[in-house]
């Protein structure tokens, strides 16, 4: 039996974009303001919704250095995450951008390098019509507030609806309507239909908006970690040393008025004073409360489910994408081919050139029950298609991962919400239980959920949550702005007129029959 006479730092599974993030930068900061802690991971490693492998734990031509199969992204006013690099040591590189990108349909690519694609196998009014969605959607998400979704201004009527709804209604054609299905399946892994318009908003607006959340260069995607980003976990659990227990999925948690009581899988049991809960919600399940659960924490956690995607990376001896004037970046949502989006996996100095590639939905189902090769197979076919490169069917290596398979995860990046779930159940998602425990998780964060940022920011705010019913803070100090991170500052994003102010085709049909009225009345009274 473990005793712990302050705070229990409760690490019983991987959480979201990155759990143990979350888990371990709270218990680092009770850690260093002098708060005795306890880490408990599910799993037989830290690190989550992070993980790095590298040669010495895969086999595998050691060229292409590391490969990141969870978390990987950081970038401008990502400050928490930025910050925590800067302390551990971790230095950062930038992604490249300046090539084409490719938007992928039923064997037609649109090439493009401003921020969407022009859609020239079909007609400028496609990308007339993607453009004026897009510019409602950031207009519409503007609205919603970080903290408090549900009391955004039309939350109600945005939460009973769907994105695969609103697409419908707002897009004139079938090119714009596709690329908002794939945008909206690369978010959130999962399909435009699933997820609740009031949710997707919600994530944009976490994001900054749709420019800041879709780019590379001054976006999410800019910047990667050297080494990959799972040192982040593996550093802070070296700072903890045996205070880290790995193997340890909680079952059962009773929380008292003078304490808390952890029980793990293997009989272990642990007594101290508060719980922090960094773990996905599905995944919350798997624990026995007592006294149980309130109605609305009970209810949100059966109605948020985990995304669904599988994570591969394919390597090759040359950047033949590059030549042909590509900078790697795919989207698709044909419902032909498997893959739904690839990025470059460009690292400095290595001599192997990976792509990333993401596999959502019924495609990633229907893949996890193939056998590797297969699955690999399967996935080169679809860069074979996307580059017109039959050097894609011929990787040097390959590395892949299930996240379905994690039992203590469920699935990746994080959770989203069905239609009426956010209204109804929103306000338990990071209100404590009881007075004893409180929740982390990049679920709970206000800003870029879902990112290793808002695991960050999560778990250093629930750190501060227990610090604050410890008296040793005041509740002015439990929610902290983060400053700017002046070595990636966050710059105004340059976009071009047609992005910003071009009027909606609903708007302009108005307009035509307006301007055909008055030509009309003209005529007739000249006849």
């Amino acid at each position: 039996m473990y005793q712990v006479n302050n705070a229990i730092e409760k690490y019983m599974q991987n959480s979201s974009v990155c759990p143990l993030i979350t888990g371990l930068s709270a218990a680092k900061l009770l850690h260093e303001r002098g708060v005795q802690v306890i880490v408990l991971e599910a799993n037989d490693r830290v690190g989550g919704r992070t993980l790095t492998m590298t040669p010495s734990v895969q086999a595998g031509d050691p060229q292409y250095g590391w490969a990141d199969l969870g978390a990987s992204y950081v970038g401008p006013s990502q400050n928490h995450v930025l910050r925590l690099c800067k302390e551990l040591g971790c230095e950062t590189y930038l992604c490249r951008d300046n090539h084409d990108n490719v938007h992928y349909s039923e064997g037609r690519k649109s090439r493009y390098t401003s921020s969407w694609p022009s859609f020239w196998w079909s007609s400028p009014l496609a990308a007339w019509d993607l453009r004026s969605a897009l510019r409602k959607l950031d207009d519409m998400a503007h609205q919603v507030p970080r903290d408090r979704p549900w009391q955004a201004p039309h939350a109600a009527e945005w939460d009973q609806i769907t994105l695969k709804e609103f697409i419908k209604k707002e897009c004139w054609t079938r090119d714009a309507r596709e690329f908002l299905d794939a945008m909206g399946a690369i978010n959130n892994t999962a399909d435009s239909h699933e997820m609740s318009l009031l949710f997707f908003l919600w994530y944009l607006i976490q994001g900054h908006g749709v420019n800041r959340i879709w780019r590379i260069k001054d976006g999410a995607q800019e910047r990667k970690i050297i080494g990959g980003s799972q040192q982040l976990c593996i550093k802070m659990a070296k700072l903890l040393g045996e205070r880290v227990h790995l193997k340890k999925p909680v079952i059962h948690i009773r929380h008292m008025d003078d304490g808390v009581m952890v029980k793990t899988l293997d009989g272990t049991v642990i007594n101290g004073s508060y719980v922090i809960l960094a773990i996905p919600p599905p995944t919350q399940l798997k624990i026995h409360f007592d006294p149980p659960l309130p109605t609305l924490r009970h209810g949100l956690i059966q109605r948020n489910p985990m995304g669904i995607v599988i994570k591969c990376i394919a390597f090759f001896k040359r950047e033949f994408w590059i030549e042909k004037g590509y900078n790697g970046f795919v989207t698709c949502a044909d419902g032909i081919e498997i893959v739904g989006n690839v990025g470059e996996d460009f690292k400095p100095n290595i001599s192997l050139y990976g792509l990333i590639c993401f596999v959502y939905g019924k495609q990633a189902i229907r893949l996890q029950e193939m056998e590797q090769s297969v699955r690999r197979d399967a996935i080169c076919r679809s860069l074979a298609n996307f580059y017109d490169s039959q050097e894609a069917l011929r990787p040097v290596h390959y590395t892949e991962k299930i996240w379905l398979e994690e039992p203590y995860i469920g699935g990746c990046y994080t959770s989203y919400f069905p239609p009426g779930i956010l209204t109804k159940y929103g306000p338990a998602i990071r209100q404590p239980i009881g007075s004893k425990i409180f929740l982390a998780g990049t679920e709970t964060a206000v800003e870029w959920t879902g990112y290793m940022n808002g695991a960050v920011e999560a778990g250093e705010r629930a750190a501060r949550e227990v610090l604050h019913a410890q008296g040793k803070i005041s509740s002015s100090e439990v929610w902290v702005k983060e400053p700017e991170f002046s070595e990636v500052p966050v710059k105004p994003l340059q976009l071009p007129w047609l992005e910003t102010s071009q009027p909606s085709i609903q708007t302009l049909l108005k307009i035509a029959v307006v301007f055909i009225a008055i030509i009309t009345g003209f005529i007739l009274r000249s006849l």
